[in-house]
């Protein structure tokens, strides 16, 4: 290829990076990835729902699911793996409905609420990959959520 050419091809993946890379208008702050396992009396935790709650703030909460050996990952936004960089309240919850009106099934809270409504897990990510994983216990009070206070609702996502 001569050189003529070989510009042109350079010109032309420029130009479709910069098409498909400009469409994002999302801003987006500094993330760090997140993995980790999520263990109680020392077995996974499976299809529990994690939040990475950054201090001042909901905005910017990271979520993730466990998978049946209680391994997760989190996610941003839509496409974005990780969670801001700093200081984390962490929740973890089991309680899930799924189905319409007609078929509704409901997964039972399994985690005691020092880890979710009342959380007392801390985190903090920093830039790159991390690591953290959580051993709970079990014992203490578990909320259902939709026969208990509205505050218990707001951490599961089910108001």
């Amino acid at each position: 290829m001569n050189s003529w050419g070989l510009f042109c091809s350079i010109g032309i993946i420029a130009a479709i990076v910069g098409a498909t890379g400009g469409c994002n208008r999302e801003n987006l702050p500094g993330l760090g990835r997140v993995t980790g396992t999520i263990t109680m009396d020392g077995k996974p935790v499976p299809e529990a729902a994690v939040a990475f709650i950054p201090d001042g703030g909901a905005a910017g909460t990271a979520v993730g699911r466990t998978d049946a050996e209680g391994k997760y990952e989190l996610y941003y936004s839509r496409g974005n793996k990780g969670a801001k960089i700093g200081e984390h309240t962490v929740t973890v919850n089991t309680y899930r409905e799924t189905g319409d009106e007609d078929s509704r099934k409901i997964q039972k809270e399994t985690i005691p609420t020092r880890y979710n409504a009342n959380s007392e897990l801390k985190a903090t990510v920093k830039s790159g990959a991390n690591t953290i994983d959580f051993a709970l216990k079990s014992g203490g009070e578990i909320l259902q959520p939709n026969t208990e206070s509205k505050a218990a609702r707001a951490v599961t996502g089910c108001i």
